[in-house]
């Protein structure tokens, strides 16, 4: 199994508030929608520390699961695509994407 973690900036339009609305009641879905064979999909939304004062530097970190490369393969290809170019726009509603980060991760859990 193939995991990726994104992390994630909302768009300096919207508040944190409005953002999670958006990822959760428009973006999530159409994701879920475009890409049934992403095996689970989750998302951490970050809470700033009390004694912190400042913003945190992602607004959230998703997380998402795949059989193997081909199907993440299979997902960056419809992602690109014409079937993908409304994932692509409601991004750009949603995210700041020049501050994206994904990394692919091997999970190890203990107990």
């Amino acid at each position: 199994m193939l995991k990726i973690i994104v992390m994630l900036k909302r768009n300096p339009a919207l508040s944190p508030e409005q953002f999670r609305k958006h990822y959760e009641d428009v973006h999530a879905p159409l994701a879920g929608k475009t890409f049934p064979f992403i095996r689970k999909y989750v998302r951490n939304y970050v809470m700033p520390l009390p004694s912190a004062g400042s913003e945190p530097r992602f607004d959230c970190i998703t997380e998402q699961w795949f059989d193997d490369k081909d199907t993440f393969k299979k997902m960056t290809e419809i992602y690109a695509s014409e079937e993908g170019r409304h994932v692509r726009e409601d991004e750009k509603k949603v995210f700041d994407m020049t501050k994206l980060e994904l990394l692919f991760v091997e999970e190890v859990s203990s107990g």
